[in-house]
């Protein structure tokens, strides 16, 4: 049972179905992580079904205090304009705390086409690594 500084069970936390996979990811982790910062990782489509059970998890990840979240795409097949919405919402709301902020790393090439087509690069930092995307965060 892995629980992060911030006392979060992966066992609490972790969603897994067939169409969507919400995990914590402690194996990605770069080093200088500082407690307020969480790697999770999503699997599968990311779409009007789905994308309701992700933000419910990263908005429990801000309630519990989190304020940096590395979100791992290297499993996301798909992601339609619910799944947009979720990260911008989640950004939105990082800045009207005026802390923190949310990256993804190691998209697919499906799902970095599209980040680029909808412009969403320009608000999402995006890096091909774990530690790449909390350079691109980090304070």
């Amino acid at each position: 049972m892995a629980e992060t500084p911030l006392n979060l069970d992966s066992q609490e936390f972790d969603h897994d179905a067939p169409e969507l996979g919400v995990f914590l990811d402690p194996s990605n982790n770069p080093s200088g992580l500082p407690k307020e910062a969480i790697v999770i990782k999503i699997t599968g489509e990311i779409n009007l079904y789905s994308a309701q059970i992700m933000k419910e998890k990263f908005f429990h990840l801000l309630d519990r205090g989190f304020l940096y979240l590395l979100v791992n795409m290297e499993n996301v097949k798909y992601i339609d304009s619910s799944g947009l919405g979720v990260f911008m919402a989640t950004h939105s709301r990082l800045v009207k705390s005026g802390k923190g902020g949310i990256a993804v790393f190691a998209p697919s090439s499906q799902v970095n086409k599209i980040l680029e087509l909808t412009k969403l690069k320009s608000l999402i930092r995006v890096g091909s690594t774990s530690s790449e995307a909390w350079k691109l965060l980090s304070p």
